[in-house]
């Protein structure tokens, strides 16, 4: 989907390309009508999909104001009734033309399974297994995205897909499910041929809530920082994933794993940071198992990804700048946390990943990479104003070497940018 900035945008570089002589009046046309066929919701249909939810909830609540007094082979009969009518109507649509009505009503008859599920266990006083009822959910719902090329169909079961395996992780004490990966895989493949963000978002989300799992029962177990190094790589990957989609032209779903990716990055290392800042949190630390399978498989993913990229200005930086992440970690393994030096080295090193990203997204014009970079060095700034390095003096000096480092990169990248922007027999 197009969205409004990117309209105006191309709206203005069109007026300048047929005033240029770029491309001719008629092509502009063509396009700016194009644009009006695919972009944006269509008025009509997705006013008939609020409507359709308003009434799905008034029957709701009707069924509910009455539930007690009504026999439960009707209470049976009307579950499947409401399942099969909103299936019914929802290829009624599809043949219409009207998809988005048809995904209302295709994701409604998955919501009244969803309801059923629960009011049956209830009706026959079955044992209570939520994860069980939401595997049989997610089931259901990946039939219809199937069936029917539901996209919310498809966003209910990922949600379901990753609460059971939230739910049965618990259950076991933080032992890993991987049958997720039997659900997920097919749901992942539907996804990938969707064009709908919120579909590619809840993918990788509930991806990301699985491999959260991987390092064991980490909520009633006691807290490690070695978790914030495996969130830190976690988070690394999928960057790399979302550069690659964007670097080599890959599946739209995983562009969807940039802004995540970034997010963690920033959350993670300005903990990081905090941490080795406040006396009572530095201290050394550990890694273990998850956190070497994550990095053994994340800094050969970098590198693979600066070596293979096609647009490397692009590729370099932002390599540069997650391996100088994957860095804060170790400082703390190898027992610098309680050292003003390590302080020092990383501060330097988050700082140096900040400023990696804005040149990575300046470069390649990736505005989310110098959003989250920019993010990440106001956020750092703030932090070391806060809790200090060292004494008062020695912050100072920190800023001072800091900022002329800075102003020396700033003056190399205008003089570069400028000498390759020349042409070529100017610069020869």
């Amino acid at each position: 989907m197009l969205t409004g900035s990117y309209r105006k945008r191309l709206e203005a570089d069109l007026s300048r390309w047929v005033a240029e002589g770029l491309v001719s009046s008629d092509s502009a046309t063509a396009i700016r009508g194009s644009l009006r066929r695919d972009g944006g919701f269509r008025l009509p249909g997705l006013l008939g999909m609020l409507g359709g939810l308003l009434i799905a909830a008034s029957v709701a609540a009707f069924v509910a104001a009455n539930w007690e007094e009504i026999p439960r082979l009707t209470k049976l009969a009307m579950i499947l009734a409401s399942i099969v009518v909103a299936l019914g109507i929802s290829a009624s649509l599809e043949i219409r033309g009207s998809k988005l009505g048809a995904d209302a009503a295709s994701t409604c008859g998955v919501l009244c399974f969803a309801a059923g599920v629960a009011l049956v266990g209830q009706m026959y006083h079955l044992p209570t297994d939520w994860p069980g009822g939401a595997l049989l959910i997610a089931l259901g719902a990946l039939a219809v995205a199937f069936l029917q090329r539901s996209d919310g169909a498809l966003i209910v079961a990922f949600i379901a897909l990753a609460s059971w395996s939230w739910g049965r992780w618990q259950d076991s004490g933080g032992s890993l499910q991987f049958y997720f990966l039997l659900g997920y895989l097919p749901a992942l493949w539907l996804a990938l041929g969707r064009r709908a963000r919120l579909v590619h978002h809840v993918a990788v989300l509930s991806l990301a809530c699985w491999l959260a799992l991987v390092p064991g029962d980490w909520l009633r177990g006691s807290f490690d920082y070695w978790l914030l190094a495996y969130g830190l790589a976690l988070s690394t990957s999928y960057i790399v994933l979302g550069a690659v989609a964007l670097d080599r032209g890959g599946p739209t779903l995983l562009s969807a794993c940039l802004p995540w990716g970034l997010l963690g990055l920033m959350v993670v290392l300005n903990v990081e940071l905090i941490r080795i800042l406040d006396s009572s949190w530095s201290r050394g630390g550990h890694a273990s198992w998850p956190v070497y399978l994550a990095y053994a498989v994340v800094v050969p993913g970098v590198c693979a990804f600066v070596a293979l990229a096609r647009e490397r200005r692009f590729a370099v930086p932002l390599g540069i700048a997650l391996l100088f992440a994957l860095l804060v970690p170790t400082i703390f393994w190898m027992g610098g946390a309680m050292r003003l030096s390590g302080k020092v080295v990383v501060a330097s090193l988050v700082l140096a990943s900040a400023v990696g990203l804005i040149a990575a997204g300046a470069i390649g014009g990736v505005r989310r990479l110098v959003v989250a970079g920019a993010a990440l060095f106001g956020v750092a700034i703030l932090i070391l104003l806060w809790q200090t390095i060292g004494s008062l003096l020695d912050q100072s000096l920190f800023f001072l070497i800091a900022g002329a480092v800075l102003l020396l990169l700033a003056s190399g990248a205008r003089r570069l940018f400028a000498r390759l922007a020349r042409p070529v027999g100017e610069v020869a």
